[in-house]
Formats: structure tokens, sequence, C-alpha cells
């Protein structure tokens, strides 16, 4: 192709139609800037279609890891509806006068009040997306955004978390020190081995400073649960913009 257009060339000198040549000469820079700018198109379009399956993968492991911290999320939830289930019912018996005998199950029902169901998601590939510089760079705008907003949510939710587990922590100790902790079902006990002493553990319905503690570790543990809730709402929302990228060819 090369050599055609250089007889071509060489013709029009030797016949000496300059104007020719130059108009030839001009047209045939053309072509090969428009065949340059075709191959960089292509470089570019070839370069974009690795991009966007790079980032195609990249969003597929996000998708998987956010959908094990929902299910992981669930779980929790349901650890702390159960406190708050558990909680409620001995509240609802407290006082001076509770008549010993009247709620039959307050061991196993005290048994779920020490639990803390902290939620530990995974967050590795969210991280390796960030540390990237691949966020950015998110063809999604609105995954962009829901990702931005996550890590202002999750930061707050560590903050009540930490104090979550410190209240926790006191109102274990509280048990530890009022309960009678060997009749627990957790404890691993049975009829033959619970205590010896002459008390119950339903002593601590008619006790105000059990009433406390218990009222507030309610009212925490619905706090966390509305943190959950809404964590909830925010992967789901995520996942399913994560799934957008499913149909992309």
């Amino acid at each position: 192709m090369i050599r055609f257009f250089r007889n071509i060339r060489q013709r029009l000198v030797t016949e000496n139609k300059f104007t020719k040549y130059l108009v030839y000469a001009i047209g045939e820079i053309i072509l090969v800037v428009i065949g340059i700018l075709i191959a960089l198109q292509i470089n570019n379009w070839n370069e974009n279609r690795k991009l966007l399956r790079e980032e195609k993968a990249t969003i597929a492991s996000l998708k998987l890891e956010f959908e094990k911290n929902l299910a992981s999320l669930e779980w929790d939830m349901q650890g702390v509806g159960a406190f708050i289930a558990a909680g409620d019912t001995l509240l609802a018996h407290t006082g001076p006068e509770y008549e010993y005998g009247s709620l039959k199950n307050v061991d196993s029902l005290l048994d779920m009040t020490p639990r803390m169901s902290v939620w530990d998601p995974s967050l590795y590939t969210l991280e390796n997306i960030k540390n990237s510089g691949k966020l950015s760079s998110l063809h999604n705008e609105e995954l962009k955004l829901l990702l931005i907003e996550w890590d202002s949510f999750y930061s707050n939710l560590l903050d009540w978390g930490d104090f979550y587990v410190e209240r926790g922590s006191k109102y274990f100790d509280f048990l530890a020190a009022n309960a009678v902790n060997r009749n627990l079902p957790s404890m691993g006990t049975n009829t033959n081995n619970q205590t010896r002493f002459d008390r119950t553990n339903e002593t601590l319905l008619r006790n105000p400073a059990f009433e406390n503690i218990l009222s507030e570790r309610v009212t925490h543990n619905g706090f966390m649960l509305h943190f959950y809730e809404e964590a909830r709402t925010r992967l789901i929302a995520i996942i399913e913009q994560c799934e957008t990228y499913e149909d992309t060819p």
C-alpha cells in the first residue's frame, strides 16, 4: 500500500503536476491522521472494555461480600430482637408485688439478657476499592454515592457499638454480683447441680436496681436494632446497584 502511494507521488512529480501533487499530499496526510485517530479510538475502546470488565469483576466481589454481611446482620438482628422480647417479658413482671412462681421461665429469660449481638461485617473488598482509587472512577454514580454514605453511617455504628458493649459489660457485672448464675441454662446446669443456696433469680424481679439496669439495657438494644435496620436497608440498596452490572456485556 505504501509503495502504491509512493508511485502515485512520483508520477505526479515527473508530470510536473505540482498542484495535483500538493492536493494529493494533503489528502494522504489527512488519510494518515484519520487512520491514527481510528487506531487510537480502537485502542481506547479496548482499554475501556478492559477497565469495565475489571470493574464488573470488582463489583461482583463487592456484591458477594455485602450479601454475606447482610446474612450475618440478619442473624444478629434476631439476637437483638430475642433479647428485647426476653427483657420486656421480665420487665412486665418486676415490682414489689411480684408473686413468686407466677413467671415460670425466669431463668431462661434472664439467660438471654447478658448476650450481645455485635455485628462484625467484612469490608475487605470495599476498602480495596477505596485504597486503589477505584471508588471515584465507578461508572455507577448511585452506587458510588451509596458507598460514600456507607462510610459515614458505619463510623457512627461503630461508635454506638462501643457504647453498647461498654454498657453491656456493666449489666453483665450486675448479674454476676446479684443473679443466681448457676441456675442459668447457659451454665450447663441441670436439676441436680443448681445452687444449694436458698435463692432464686425471681428475687431480681423485686429488685428496683435490676429493673433500672434491665430497662436501660432493653433501651440500648432497641437503639442497636434501629441501627441494624438502617444498615440492612443500606446493604440491600448497595446489593441492588451491584446487580445492575450483571447485565452489562
